[in-house]
């Protein structure tokens, strides 16, 4: 799975056509919540594009405050928005698993959360399946993100690779 949280979170609102303030909308990305961590971290390496407010003289507009990063080799720009605090700043390069952020309640928002979206050359009209990209089911539900941080890889690759099998020992 490629979350912007680690451990557990939550699909809140799916992506797809919505009501929401009894307006009909499409939903192009998925609202998610962490319930064990509320940092948000890149999904994919790439270059920030934008660290900051959709519109800084209204801030209750839109995504509020958010990252955009461009993928490396890539037309698509990933969005994280609605965050409380930002990590990164415009022309960083990012790599997977960096932190960004911290989710948030800003923008157009109806709640603390990660709007989390893909799309192409930063193009409304051309919105990428998140759950294809991600493996996050795109449907409400509680889910574990089961990354390991690198350190934790790290100790595993060295107690792997210092373990002798028994037929080793056997012959010893």
């Amino acid at each position: 799975m490629n979350c912007p949280y680690k451990g557990k979170f939550k699909v809140t609102s799916p992506q797809g056509y919505r009501t929401l303030l009894g307006k009909r909308e499409y939903h192009d990305g998925l609202d998610l919540v962490g319930l064990e961590n509320k940092t948000i971290y890149s999904t994919v390496s790439g270059t920030v594009e934008v660290a900051n407010y959709e519109n800084a003289k209204n801030k209750k507009q839109g995504f509020g405050l958010y990252v955009r990063i461009k993928k490396n080799n890539s037309s698509d720009r990933y969005y994280f928005a609605h965050l409380s605090n930002v990590y990164v700043t415009k022309g960083q390069k990012v790599s997977a698993g960096d932190a960004l952020g911290v989710e948030g309640n800003t923008g157009f928002s109806t709640g603390a959360h990660c709007h989390y979206c893909v799309r192409g050359n930063a193009s409304k009209s051309k919105v990428r399946n998140i759950t294809e990209i991600s493996g996050i089911p795109n449907k409400k539900g509680i889910y574990e993100n089961k990354v390991k941080n690198d350190k934790e890889k790290e100790t595993k690759k060295e107690t792997t690779k210092d373990k002798k099998s028994d037929t080793t020992i056997a012959k010893e």
